[in-house]
């Protein structure tokens, strides 16, 4: 889609350019929400780690605020200064996450038990529900493949960096956390590993009979959720920036930094919001916060997972005069797979997600009716189609 429409934005204008302006609102409001919910998670994360070093924080829930809130502030500052500068924050710690990740799986060959590599599940959950239940927590660590697309404009030669980046950091990802995953359930029981909230360094801490091992892997990951953190404070901010810029955001998201060209106050706007969010830790604690923002914004990506299929199949697929059912189903077999899966996860997140996913997103109808109204009495341009008013 990229080589197709290599705009700023990336689902939201793919929506817009298939479907019109109101659907590229929704799915662009839904994703923004999706960003710095998103944003929310990989900070609470950080801040999970960042109690297995520094124990104050895991104990104490106003401390635990007030280091998320500092280390979201921070983001926020290096992404207004640029996206240069965060992204070379990204490319930083990225690198250096890889070091402990490997010492972890290799640490984790010499301590695996076949015994514990069982399945262990809900009573209240069995059989083919397991697959639902677990989808939308999966695909929430996949979350952010489709984020390279949005600052196309920024990006030199874009149809060929965003697609290589795309397709080899998945591919990429996919062996880190198949080698991860099936290492941590051999390592330990698997219902002592869902109640643990930094799993991996207390892995670590049990293999290696201290604490150091712990610490090492914690400081990995507390960079890892940074510079994830970081790469997803750009695309919120982009993404309100796009919206904005199309006339469906209110005008104050485009308010651009004269001296750094960065969208202030789209990332000004994301901040607050997701410091708002992050108070929940403080209300329901870490575990319990970070499932229901992980899920909360899986669910909100997903519209744009949904409506870029279609635009896929709008946009890029060419029928001629041959259009039958089954020459519809066979040329758009990849968008149409792609479009039953999201549609199965958006039912694997679960109703409390689904309900105030949908609620959030209805809150955003407003807003439009605003923007709308404000360009009609600035430009006279109307919206609506006053052929079927009885005027």
């Amino acid at each position: 889609m990229v080589a197709k429409i290599p705009k700023t934005g990336g689902p939201v204008i793919y929506t817009r350019v298939a479907f019109g302006e109101f659907p590229s609102f929704l799915v662009g409001w839904a994703y923004w929400i999706g960003a710095w919910t998103s944003l929310g998670a990989l900070i609470n994360g950080c801040i999970r780690y960042l109690g297995n070093i520094i124990p104050v924080v895991s104990e104490n829930r106003v401390i635990a605020f007030i280091m998320a809130s500092a280390i979201l502030w921070i983001i926020i500052y290096f992404n207004i200064k640029g996206i240069k500068q965060a992204g070379s924050v990204v490319v930083f710690t990225t690198i250096c996450k890889l070091i402990p990740l490997g010492v972890f799986v290799v640490i984790g060959l010499f301590h695996f038990h076949p015994e514990y590599f069982n399945t262990v599940s809900s009573a209240k959950v069995s059989g083919i529900s397991t697959l639902s239940a677990a989808i939308g927590v999966t695909l929430w660590s996949f979350m952010g493949l489709e984020m390279g697309v949005f600052p196309a404009e920024e990006t030199k030669n874009a149809p060929v960096f965003i697609k290589r980046a795309t397709i080899f950091g998945t591919i990429f990802v996919a062996i880190i956390y198949i080698l991860i995953s099936t290492i941590s359930f051999g390592v330990v029981p698997q219902n002592q590993l869902a109640d643990s909230k930094a799993p991996i360094a207390e892995m670590l801490n049990l293999m290696t009979g201290g604490r150091w091992g712990g610490i090492f892997i914690s400081v990995g990951v507390v960079i890892s959720t940074l510079g994830a953190a970081t790469g997803c404070a750009i695309v919120t901010a982009r993404c309100s920036y796009a919206c904005a810029v199309d006339k469906t955001f209110p005008a104050i998201f485009k308010k651009m930094n004269l001296k750094y060209g960065t969208p202030e106050m789209s990332l000004i706007i994301a901040g607050i919001l997701t410091n708002l969010l992050l108070i929940l830790n403080y209300v329901n604690g870490l575990n319990a916060a970070y499932q229901f923002i992980m899920l909360l914004s899986t669910m909100s990506t997903l519209p744009a997972y949904v409506a870029t299929a279609g635009a896929e199949i709008l946009i890029c697929k060419k029928y001629n005069h041959n259009l039958s059912v089954g020459n519809f189903i066979r040329k758009s077999i990849a968008p149409l797979i792609a479009f039953a899966y999201s549609c199965y996860a958006v039912y694997g997140c679960g109703q409390e997600a689904v309900l105030w996913g949908f609620i959030l997103m209805l809150l955003g109808i407003p807003f439009y009716l605003y923007v709308k109204i404000d360009e009609r009495n600035k430009t006279g341009i109307d919206c609506v189609d006053r052929r079927f008013l009885n005027m």
